[in-house]
């Protein structure tokens, strides 16, 4: 279960992150700060590994991960993680479409 600290962390991490880099390079670096949590939560089903890679989402390179995907959705809209698909998976109860799968036991904590 994600604690409720655990995700406003990581939503405010990933929003700075995609939103404009002057503001980014001052609070958050992507390296150190976010890449480590994508890299332990998604990267395996959503980054470089094209073989593995699920629902053609990339995380691993910024303008994949805000890419519009075909069904209209945007994994990471920057600066307004309401509106970012990720989160909403994030916060799912529907164990066809939270993320990470409860399946693989990546919780995300802080």
């Amino acid at each position: 279960m994600i604690k409720p600290s655990s995700f406003l962390r990581f939503t405010a991490i990933v929003s700075l992150c995609f939103a404009s880099n002057a503001f980014a390079e001052e609070r958050v670096q992507f390296n150190r700060d976010v890449r480590p949590i994508l890299s332990d939560t998604c990267f395996h089903c959503h980054g470089p590994d094209e073989k593995e890679r699920k629902g053609g989402l990339r995380l691993d390179v910024r303008a994949e991960a805000l890419k519009p995907a075909k069904s209209g959705a945007t994994a990471l809209v920057p600066g307004k993680p309401e509106q970012s698909e990720i989160i909403n998976r994030i916060l799912s109860n529907d164990a066809e479409e939270v993320m990470p799968p409860n399946k693989l036991h990546k919780n995300l904590t802080t």
